[in-house]
């Protein structure tokens, strides 16, 4: 038998080497039940381009992108940036931190069947994609992941992906709590929260409107370069007006929020106070034509009882920090802030020198 020599022996040596490794990896590649997979998050979240939130309460939240900068909620509404950018770094960024313990395995599956947020992702793919060609885009559901609970120390959150029974604790490396509060399905909690936001060259009317005062209702208009006061009640044009007062209303609609959705409002809040006309109506058409309106009404305080012996304790009454708003077009009730109002909560007469 001929005897190989050293060469043959070094190339056999390193075949066997780098068998071992193709054998190492495709059974890396292939395991199926390893709780430490790395199957939870998207490697490029820029090409989310839907999310869908659903919870054990019936809330659901559907994100959808329009553009690069524009997500809209529930096909309704646009959604805070700040919190979506949140959402896909979150996806982008988290990982398994380690296994669920075999004495709680079976645990944490019953409380993830029982309580979790649903959350399906979406990537934008195409029909065809064969190298660099890319034709006919579509939508792909990515993956769903079943969100649960925070661990016991707050490090960590229980999660699940959809066709795999191996929960695992996922974290963000370097972050110190849990994420489980960055996947709410309620549709309020994605909101943005802007009311009116409109560079002052932009704006070609603001009207404000005090129903239960008609003389102190005006309005504010722009000719070229310039800004108009008229009194709406008697159509008078007036010109002895404080212009920095003036200035403060109309930057004042540069970035004006409402601080939350209102729930639950009170029967009696309901029944008191929208039954009435509104303390305000702002209105602001820019120089496109579009027009956004705003009612304002005043808050009851928690548990307020409202009687004719009591119609004067003011204070005791309504919320004096906050009140109510409502956009034309649609059904939330908002809360206001005072003080983000108070260039705004002005009758006409403030805009001019008092007469001695």
């Amino acid at each position: 038998m001929k005897q190989l020599t050293r060469k043959q022996k070094n190339y056999i040596i390193i075949g066997v080497i780098i068998l071992l490794c193709i054998i190492t990896a495709i059974v890396l590649l292939t395991r199926k039940d390893s709780t430490l997979e790395q199957n939870f998050h998207i490697e490029d979240s820029t090409k989310i381009t839907r999310i869908v939130m659903e919870d054990r309460d019936g809330n659901k939240t559907d994100l959808k992108k329009t553009n690069d900068s524009v997500w809209t909620v529930n096909n309704d509404f646009q959604a805070a940036p700040m919190m979506v950018n949140t959402l896909l770094e979150t996806l982008r960024d988290m990982r398994v931190k380690g296994p669920v313990a075999k004495a709680a395995h079976a645990n944490i599956v019953k409380q993830l069947s029982a309580r979790n947020v649903k959350v399906d992702v979406y990537l934008q793919s195409y029909y065809i994609n064969i190298g660099f060609i890319k034709l006919f885009k579509k939508e792909k559901l990515e993956k769903t992941i079943y969100v649960g609970d925070q661990t016991m120390d707050n490090m960590g959150t229980f999660m699940m992906v959809k066709g795999k029974n191996n929960p695992s604790v996922i974290h963000i490396p370097n972050f110190r709590g849990y994420l489980s509060t960055r996947f709410t399905a309620d549709p309020n909690d994605w909101k943005t929260h802007t009311i009116f936001k409109y560079n002052p060259k932009d704006i070609a009317l603001i009207r404000v409107e005090l129903p239960q005062l008609p003389e102190e209702s005006f309005e504010i208009y722009s000719e070229g370069n310039t800004f108009h006061f008229k009194l709406l009640k008697d159509k008078e044009r007036l010109s002895a007006f404080d212009t920095i007062k003036v200035t403060a209303l109309i930057s004042s609609f540069f970035d004006l929020n409402f601080e939350n959705v209102a729930k639950d409002i009170p029967k009696i809040q309901v029944d008191t106070i929208f039954s009435k006309s509104p303390s305000f109506i702002f209105t602001v058409k820019d120089k496109k034509g579009n027009t956004k309106s705003l009612r304002t009404y005043m808050k009851l305080n928690e548990g307020t009882w409202v009687s004719e012996n009591d119609k004067d304790d003011f204070y005791e009454i309504f919320d004096i920090n906050r009140m109510y708003g409502i956009m034309d077009g649609s059904k939330d009730t908002l809360i206001l802030q005072y003080f983000a109002f108070d260039n705004l909560l002005k009758p006409a007469s403030y805009y001019f020198p008092r007469k001695n």
